[in-house]
């Protein structure tokens, strides 16, 4: 009895905090700005027609960046690895994120 009580205890607050705007992004900054990106997918570098991608979880993601206009198609990205997406020409990545 008292394991259910605390798996719906654990649940009810999981939910309370991700129901909450901002208070999982709202943690003070780090240096890799994983709590400004939420999510496995963290934009790495870029250049002129493309974008590195990481995963930083143990899982196998889909992913793209944010551009102005169109964002490129999604790509499959494997646990910890890195994919690199193609941009058009002037494109500037702002953030990463999963699709």
């Amino acid at each position: 009895m008292m394991t259910g009580l605390r798996t719906a205890f654990v649940a009810a607050m999981a939910a309370a905090l991700l129901s909450v705007p901002g208070a999982v992004v709202s943690a003070s900054a780090d240096s890799d700005g994983s709590l400004r990106e939420p999510g496995c997918a963290k934009l790495g570098a870029s250049g002129w027609g493309w974008a590195d991608i990481h995963n930083a979880c143990g899982h196998t993601i889909s992913a793209t960046v944010e551009v102005d206009g169109w964002d490129p198609s999604c790509i499959q990205i494997g646990p910890g690895g890195v994919g690199r997406i193609g941009l058009e020409p002037g494109d500037e990545p702002y953030y990463a994120y999963e699709c």
